[in-house]
Protein backbone atom coordinates (compact mmCIF):
# COMPACT_ATOMS: atom_id res chain seq x y z
CA UNK A 1 0.00 0.00 0.00
CA UNK A 2 2.97 2.06 0.75
CA UNK A 3 3.86 2.71 -3.32
CA UNK A 4 0.25 3.71 -4.21
CA UNK A 5 -1.39 7.18 -4.69
CA UNK A 6 -4.80 8.19 -3.52
CA UNK A 7 -6.64 11.22 -4.15
CA UNK A 8 -9.78 13.06 -3.67
CA UNK A 9 -12.42 11.83 -5.60
CA UNK A 10 -14.12 14.86 -8.34
CA UNK A 11 -17.55 14.48 -6.61
CA UNK A 12 -16.66 15.43 -2.87
CA UNK A 13 -16.77 18.85 -1.49
CA UNK A 14 -14.88 19.62 1.77
CA UNK A 15 -13.35 22.73 3.85
CA UNK A 16 -10.62 23.07 6.22
CA UNK A 17 -11.84 25.00 9.03
CA UNK A 18 -9.79 27.45 11.08
CA UNK A 19 -9.42 24.97 13.49
CA UNK A 20 -7.51 22.28 11.44
CA UNK A 21 -10.77 20.18 11.40
CA UNK A 22 -11.98 19.33 7.71
CA UNK A 23 -16.03 19.23 6.81
CA UNK A 24 -16.60 16.75 3.62
CA UNK A 25 -19.58 16.67 1.83
CA UNK A 26 -20.28 13.27 0.18
CA UNK A 27 -22.95 12.84 -2.21
CA UNK A 28 -22.10 9.50 -3.30
CA UNK A 29 -23.00 8.29 0.13
CA UNK A 30 -25.31 11.64 1.38
CA UNK A 31 -23.23 12.35 4.35
CA UNK A 32 -21.60 14.89 5.93
CA UNK A 33 -18.47 13.81 8.05
CA UNK A 34 -16.11 15.72 9.88
CA UNK A 35 -12.51 14.28 10.58
CA UNK A 36 -10.07 16.07 13.20
CA UNK A 37 -7.03 18.18 12.53
CA UNK A 38 -4.32 15.55 12.66
CA UNK A 39 -6.39 12.95 9.85
CA UNK A 40 -6.96 16.79 8.24
CA UNK A 41 -3.58 16.84 7.46
CA UNK A 42 -3.40 13.36 6.18
CA UNK A 43 -6.67 14.39 3.99
CA UNK A 44 -4.73 17.21 2.08
CA UNK A 45 -1.96 15.33 1.59
CA UNK A 46 -3.98 12.60 -0.73
CA UNK A 47 -3.31 14.72 -3.44
CA UNK A 48 -2.95 12.49 -6.41
CA UNK A 49 0.40 13.05 -6.42
CA UNK A 50 2.53 11.28 -3.03
CA UNK A 51 2.47 7.73 -2.68
CA UNK A 52 1.32 6.54 1.22
CA UNK A 53 5.05 6.96 1.93
CA UNK A 54 5.25 10.26 1.17
CA UNK A 55 2.06 10.98 3.27
CA UNK A 56 3.78 8.98 6.41
CA UNK A 57 7.13 11.17 5.70
CA UNK A 58 4.82 14.50 5.87
CA UNK A 59 3.33 13.28 9.16
CA UNK A 60 6.76 12.03 10.47
CA UNK A 61 8.12 16.14 9.54
CA UNK A 62 5.29 17.41 11.62
CA UNK A 63 4.99 15.14 14.50
CA UNK A 64 7.76 12.67 14.81
CA UNK A 65 11.27 12.47 15.75
CA UNK A 66 12.66 12.39 19.13
CA UNK A 67 9.92 13.37 21.13
CA UNK A 68 7.22 12.82 18.62
CA UNK A 69 5.40 9.91 17.60
CA UNK A 70 7.01 7.16 16.06
CA UNK A 71 7.33 6.05 12.32
CA UNK A 72 5.29 2.79 13.04
CA UNK A 73 2.64 4.47 14.93
CA UNK A 74 2.16 7.61 11.75
CA UNK A 75 2.55 4.45 9.12
CA UNK A 76 -0.53 2.74 11.18
CA UNK A 77 -3.12 5.25 11.85
CA UNK A 78 -2.31 6.32 8.08
CA UNK A 79 -3.31 3.21 6.75
CA UNK A 80 -6.14 2.65 8.94
CA UNK A 81 -7.67 5.75 8.06
CA UNK A 82 -7.46 5.18 4.01
CA UNK A 83 -8.95 2.20 4.94
CA UNK A 84 -11.96 4.23 5.73
CA UNK A 85 -11.84 6.90 3.94
CA UNK A 86 -11.99 4.02 0.51
CA UNK A 87 -14.62 2.39 2.65
CA UNK A 88 -16.63 5.78 2.75
CA UNK A 89 -15.99 6.38 -0.87
CA UNK A 90 -14.15 9.51 -0.64
CA UNK A 91 -10.39 8.66 -2.16
CA UNK A 92 -9.43 6.49 -4.71
CA UNK A 93 -6.55 5.06 -5.90
CA UNK A 94 -4.34 6.35 -8.67
CA UNK A 95 -3.82 4.01 -11.76
CA UNK A 96 -0.47 4.26 -13.91
CA UNK A 97 -1.28 3.06 -17.26
CA UNK A 98 1.76 4.36 -19.02
CA UNK A 99 4.10 1.48 -18.58
CA UNK A 100 1.05 -1.06 -20.01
Amino acid sequence: MNDHVYRIRDEIAWRKMKDGTVTIVSPLVEKIISINATAGIIWELLDGKRNVAAVVDGLYEKFGGSDGVDRATLERDTHEMLRDLIDRQLVEQIVDNTNR
